[in-house]
């Protein structure tokens, strides 16, 4: 069985999930730095900065799900190669058909692209105050 381009599939969907829980570790990290130069008093937050932590963890969801969904194509193929009883999803899978990963990975790359522009918005919400 070729696993290649699954292993590919998989390290996108784990580079998605660490740049999404970076992302939003980085910015709790440094929620105190999110001060006004004369009070010091606390900026109240950005709606983006909310947006975007709720975008990216989704993402992670979606990879999550993408992620489950590979690894019962791979399952799949692997019943298939071994001659053993298959369902009639598990046959599809077997074949090629990408059906179930389909729906998770375009919502993960949605969600992420999504996640992404809320925080470029915050970095300009920023730079206005």
């Amino acid at each position: 069985m070729n696993v290649e381009g699954p292993k590919a599939e998989a390290d996108t969907a784990k580079q998605i999930i660490a740049l999404s829980t970076g992302a939003v570790a980085f910015t709790v990290t440094f929620l105190e730095k999110f001060k006004t130069a004369n009070t010091g008093a606390p900026l109240p937050l950005p709606i983006s900065l909310y947006v975007a932590w709720i975008l990216f963890g989704v993402t992670v969801g979606f990879a999550l799900w993408y992620l489950m969904a590979l690894n019962g194509t791979i399952s799949a193929i692997g019943r298939k190669e071994n001659g053993w009883t298959l369902t009639a999803a598990d046959q599809l899978s077997a074949d090629g058909d990408d059906g179930n990963l389909w729906l998770p990975g375009v919502l993960m790359v949605i969600s992420f692209f999504l996640a992404i522009v809320a925080l470029i918005w915050l970095g300009f919400s920023l730079a206005r105050t």
